[in-house]
């Protein structure tokens, strides 16, 4: 009987994730349709938003205005779920769904509530889900590719089935523990011994994973998590082996064997360990007093925006211990010259645990290179080409994740295998000696970005006693104007207002304007905070197509622009009257975009 119920909620799952697939594959089958580099034909395009729109209303826009409500909807509102923590509501809704669905399929049909009909459907219900959590945990696993979603986002759906999990396993011990344990069931026997200790190290790994000890020491979160999930399995498996259970938890171990050794696979192959050491090192640089870049040269391919886990041995505190970034390089070159090892640059700020102890090697000078091995890349970052307008939105270290953005779409601008236009590059820094982390690559990036591309980056120093730093200081070697081109603006007023996002900032800043051909380029440092609200209207009405907004950096200003990207600029009037449509992507450790 309780196989039926199983039966029924794996059938659910099994059509939630066929949806999802069928619209990932939707999607990626629209992109490659639609016909890359080519200007978008705004006369016959439902997204045609002409210059000074007349605010008719067209009833041929109702799909994108329903599709913007939805966007606004589900991914851009947010609902507090702890002291410093945010929940969208797509994933509240999956997460409530998901639960949901347990206890009805847990509570139906048990004969007015008899406690052994739902006692023994909370275990099996539970053990069935062990497959899946571990799935959802793994970097290599068949849901990412089915459904587009990263592991690292698909994370907030693998701690959420593991509590679900965890109550189904505690209502079938206490339920079982309040009727009585009769001879055959009480603890003499070593199967009912190994289910208290798979279920005693379940729970204390589910307390470790409480976000703040999982953020205030995570290495010492991930080396128990691993210890005590593996007991729990182990348990697990010998408990629900005697009475002939042991079908639902030994494909868990499968999955979790299948992922090591994918992941050790890829460390073989990305490394060519069989090659000697030159293959398997990295530079290290200390290039501000707390950051540093981690360089590699591998023959090794991944698309921008994706991250890879790195392992120094010599830095960490255990051999095998992985930590993930984000890549801020692209795996070609911008002049088009082919190269047979990438160049992997990581970008990494020296906080705590690892990071510091990184930090502190490079600030020791130990050594200019350190063995080291890549195991990746991973991550879905979206595809940028099909949009009109693209908005970089950065703050600190996140970085890593929108300069790669740039390069590639100045890359495919190159190539005519983009139809984007336009992009806006804000960056926001707390202190001006971060501009060397990118300054050399950015400048090369402005030098040669096509005349079809304009571009606009705007660099925002914060600090309150913040001081523009000197031209000698940005290094830009890469350069291809002589030093006349380089101007500084003489007001002394102290911010910036974006009245015209297509002209360059009127503030005190060091501004170089790059004319190439037609094409007008910017890179411009600017005392203060930018205004989202403004920069994020302008582009959004005066884009003549759709408009990519990308963000990563602090929660506060995720939400800052999930707030602008959710107001009247993107209402349902407004979309009808030729409004662009707005699609948002947050680099965050979840699942919210849009």
């Amino acid at each position: 009987m309780q196989a039926k119920y199983v039966k029924e909620f794996w059938l659910f799952l099994t059509g939630v994730i066929a949806l999802l697939t069928i619209v990932n594959f939707t999607t990626r089958l629209v992109a490659f349709l639609t016909k890359l580099g080519q200007p978008l034909d705004r006369q016959n395009s439902s997204e045609a938003v002409p210059p000074g729109r007349t605010g008719k209303l067209s009833i041929r826009r109702i799909p994108a205005a329903f599709t913007s409500v939805f966007k606004v909807v589900a991914f851009r509102t947010t609902i507090p779920i702890g002291l410093s923590s945010v929940s969208s509501v797509s994933e509240l809704v999956f997460i409530t769904g998901y639960m949901t669905a347990l206890l009805v399929w847990l509570f139906v049909d048990t004969r007015d509530l008899t406690k052994f009909f739902y006692e023994d459907r909370a275990a099996h219900l539970a053990s069935c889900q062990l497959p899946l959590i571990v799935a959802l945990a793994g970097k290599n696993n068949i849901i990412s590719f089915l459904v587009g979603i990263g592991h690292e986002k698909l994370n907030v759906l693998h701690r959420a089935a593991a509590r679900a999990c965890l109550l189904l396993l505690w209502i079938h011990a206490m339920v079982r523990y309040k009727s009585g344990l009769p001879a055959s069931f009480n603890l003499t026997h070593d199967w009912m011994r190994w289910g208290v200790v798979g279920l005693a190290a379940f729970t204390l790994a589910a307390i470790l994973s409480i976000r703040p000890i999982r953020h205030a020491a995570f290495e010492f979160f991930l080396v128990t998590h691993i210890i005590l999930i593996a007991i729990f399995l182990v348990g697990g498996y010998m408990h629900a082996k005697a009475p002939g259970f042991g079908d639902y938890i030994w494909p868990a171990l499968l999955v979790w064997g299948l992922d090591r050794f994918l992941r050790f696979t890829y460390l073989l192959w990305n490394n060519r360990v069989w090659r000697g050491n030159a293959e398997s090192a990295a530079t290290v640089e200390l290039i501000t007093s707390d950051t540093v870049r981690l360089t590699l040269h591998r023959r090794f391919s991944w698309k921008a925006g994706q991250h890879a886990y790195v392992v120094l041995p010599s830095v960490s505190n255990l051999p095998t211990e992985a930590h993930p970034f984000t890549i801020a390089s692209i795996p070609y070159r911008l002049d088009g010259r082919e190269q047979s090892k990438k160049e992997v640059v990581f970008l990494i700020r020296g906080r705590s645990g690892f990071t510091q102890r990184l930090r502190e090697h490079a600030t020791a000078k130990i050594a200019g290179s350190v063995p080291a091995l890549i195991d990746g890349p991973y991550g879905y970052p979206p595809n940028l080409k099909v949009f009109h307008t693209c908005v970089l939105i950065v703050g600190g270290s996140g970085v890593s994740y929108t300069l790669p953005l740039l390069l590639d779409l100045i890359h495919n601008g190159r190539s005519n295998k983009s139809a984007v236009r336009r992009i806006l590059f804000v960056w926001c820094i707390r202190d001006p000696e971060h501009l060397s982390w990118i300054a050399k690559s950015l400048s090369s990036a402005l030098t040669n970005a096509p005349s079809t591309l304009h571009i606009d980056a705007r660099i925002h120093i914060t600090q309150s006693n913040g001081k523009l730093p000197s031209l000698k200081a940005l290094d830009y070697d890469d350069m291809k104007e002589s030093s006349e081109d380089i101007k500084t603006p003489s007001s002394p007023s102290g911010s910036a207002e974006y009245d015209d996002i297509k002209a360059p900032l009127p503030s005190p800043s060091i501004s170089v304007e790059n004319n190439i051909d037609s094409g007008f380029k910017s890179f411009t440092t600017v005392l203060g905070r930018p205004d989202i609200d403004q920069l994020l209207k302008d582009a959004v009405l005066t884009a003549d197509g759709p408009v990519s907004v990308d963000v990563a950096g602090p929660s506060s200003l995720a939400e800052s622009i999930r707030g602008v990207l959710s107001s009247d600029i993107v209402s349902p009037i407004g979309v009808l009257k030729g409004v662009p449509s707005v699609t948002l992507h947050v680099e965050t450790f979840g699942m919210v975009k849009g």
